[in-house]
């Protein structure tokens, strides 16, 4: 949602349609909210700036009438809390175009006395285009103290403009500006500081006596309005063009830097995941304090790509340094993953350093790892490093100007990287995982097959890679019904086969995971998957692999780690039911009958229950002829 208030109060969806805020005080209620973000605003203050002392006795009900109705316009009751301190509206970053204007500004400012001045116009420029009208909330009566607000965000849009022109002069565009400049001139007369910069501009192109004209008529307007001669500045450089001061000359022109723009195409059809959006999104939203890093982790398959794709470009407006995109191949089945100084090399031809990443310029991983945060201090950077292996990878490639902010996905938990924020991401719900059948194959599709679509959304255990898939094979096929594809993913033997399409595979992205594990992890994960699915604790683990309870939650543990397995409570385990389809097909592939059947006898004999249901394996109807049957846990996050 966007809020737009730097001209006539808007409300846009993410979509762009705009939002229809209804009565006058309304709509200044939302202004007072939003010139106040983040602050809570007392009941009695909001009565004052509404009606002042007139106020009626229904005021007090009114009031909450109105939050009443933006809430429900601005869909979602938690936008505005209300507790003991009052009423405040709750944004994510980037929603309202005054703090990013702020932002920018600042951003501006910063790089314009650092010298930086190409960074400088493009963050200047890119706050000014926010502006939509000459004032904010134009056309909107507001109370003394939300005037004096918006007069200080007008006071600092002159500001701006005038940080811009600076900018402009010395990256030598002093011909394109004047027409700009002879605007804000006329609509300024007195402002000493726009004649000089006018002046400037007229000498270096070269009309010299069309800026000693604009100082005689500076003087003389000065002098009829306020009744003062011309400041120190102003006669400065009317000294300075007289004399031809050299140091006049105009710089030569300066190509403004092209920022990466990396990131590749969104998932058109992208669902659900909103309170994960939301924590990613405000967590990489603020570009202030120390280096962040933000990493996705969770199975095979889960999403965490699409999610980081997703939000990256969400909040990839507050990077205009630019968003840098790196696919790492840390679990790619059949790729290799890239070694750190590959990667590195290319994030320097990235950020235009071509000398040391080219292949006669080579640098150790160090020396590149350096060169790197050089090239990334003091820029607003985003750094998406998609799929990666193992935190020894990452570590060399992290920036560590506080400006820099790092997006990370992985199947494994990146524990050892300092100051790393966690998000492990689950399967997603039947309702998430139907929305997204229906985007991708039709509405139209899923309505006429109901229930056949229900039961591919179950089969497919919430997992969005086996989603896709089934729906890349019914759009290759229109002429599949899905009650044909849901009988074949119902056969269990064949699930796993059934879920490929093209250069997709989930059975391939089981095998990356799988691969990774020692010899008894791997073991451990094959034997779970001969009790049928359902929780697990430590001690059955123990007895179904023959090992002493600490090792067995050990490999558990590692198990986890790899996100082959979920812990599901104190010392309990579960298998999704993909995972469990893989598992049962390694220990067929990997393990003898009899081994198998001497693992479920050992876990019968000392402490396992079966789950109800059919049987997953030829040795489990000997173990279930003395159990007594445990209800399944679903596998969910």
């Amino acid at each position: 949602m966007d809020f737009k208030i730097l001209g006539p109060i808007e409300v846009r969806t993410s979509l762009g349609r705009p939002i229809v805020l209804g009565r006058r005080k309304q709509r200044v209620l939302l202004a007072a909210l939003l010139l106040n973000v983040g602050k809570a605003i007392p009941s009695r203050r909001m009565l004052d700036w509404l009606w002042g002392e007139r106020a009626p006795a229904t005021a007090e009900s009114n009031l909450y009438t109105y939050i009443s109705a933006l809430r429900k316009v601005l869909g979602s009751p938690s936008r505005i809390e209300a507790g003991s301190n009052g009423y405040m509206l709750r944004v994510t970053p980037g929603e309202v175009d005054v703090t990013l204007f702020e932002d920018l500004a600042a951003q501006g400012q910063l790089a314009l006395s650092a010298g930086r001045h190409d960074v400088a116009l493009e963050r200047l420029t890119r706050a000014l285009c926010l502006w939509r009208g000459e004032s904010v909330l134009e056309e909107l009566p507001l109370p003394a103290p939300l005037r004096c607000e918006a007069a200080r965000l007008e006071r600092l849009r002159a500001t701006v403009v005038d940080a811009s022109l600076e900018a402009r002069l010395a990256l030598g565009q002093h011909g394109e500006m004047l027409a700009d400049l002879e605007t804000l001139t006329h609509r300024d007369p007195l402002n000493e500081r726009l004649r000089t910069q006018l002046m400037l501009a007229l000498y270096r192109s070269g009309r010299r006596a069309d800026a000693l004209t604009v100082y005689q008529s500076a003087r003389m307007t000065l002098a009829a309005e306020v009744g003062i001669d011309p400041g120190p500045d102003l006669v400065r450089m009317h000294q300075r063009i007289l004399a031809d001061d050299p140091a006049l000359t105009p710089p030569p022109a300066v190509a403004a830097r092209r920022a990466p723009a990396e990131l590749p195409i969104g998932a058109a059809a992208f669902t659900g995941r909103g309170a994960e959006v939301s924590r990613l999104c405000t967590k990489l939203g603020a570009v202030a304090g120390t280096a962040a890093i933000s990493a996705i982790t969770g199975a095979a398959g889960v999403g965490k790509s699409a999610l980081a794709v997703h939000v990256a470009h969400q909040v990839a407006g507050r990077y205009p340094d630019g968003r840098l995109y790196v696919d790492l191949h840390g679990s790619t089945p059949g790729v290799a993953p890239l070694h750190p100084a590959d990667v590195l090399a290319r994030l320097l031809r990235s950020l235009g350093d071509d000398a040391a990443a080219g292949p006669e310029g080579r640098l150790g991983v160090d020396e590149a790892a350096a060169r790197f945060r050089s090239l990334t201090d003091g820029r607003h950077l985003l750094l998406l490093l998609d799929n990666a292996r193992d935190a020894a990878q990452v570590r060399p490639l992290l920036p560590a100007s506080p400006t820099c902010r790092v997006l990370v996905t992985a199947r494994r938990m990146l524990t050892s990287l300092d100051g790393a924020a966690h998000f492990r991401l689950g399967v997603m719900t039947e309702e998430e995982t139907g929305m997204l059948l229906g985007r991708l194959i039709g509405e139209e599709r899923v309505a006429a097959e109901q229930r056949a679509a229900g039961a591919i959304v179950r089969l497919c255990g919430g997992l969005p890679l086996a989603v896709r898939i089934a729906a890349a094979r019914l759009i290759a096929r229109p002429g599949l019904s899905l009650r044909a594809l849901a009988d074949r993913l119902a056969v269990e033997e064949h699930r796993l086969s059934e879920l490929q399409a093209d250069d997709q595979a989930v059975r391939a992205y089981f095998m990356m995971s799988y691969r990774s594990l020692d010899t008894e992890s791997s073991r451990m994960f094959r034997l779970l998957s001969l009790l049928g699915g359902g929780a697990i604790s430590v001690t059955a683990a123990a007895a179904l692999a023959d090992r002493s309870e600490p090792r067995a939650g050990d490999l558990l543990d590692h198990l986890a780690e790899a996100q082959l397995l979920e812990v599901c409570g104190h010392d309990r385990y579960r298998m999704h039911d993909l995972l469990c389809l893989f598992a049962r097909e390694r220990a067929r592939e990997e393990d003898t009958e009899e081994d198998q059947a001497q693992a479920v006898r050992r876990a019968r004999r000392d402490v396992w229950t079966p789950p109800a249901g059919p049987p997953l394996h030829p040795a489990v109807p000997a173990a279930q002829a003395s159990a007594q049957p445990i209800t399944y846990m679903p596998v969910r996050s």
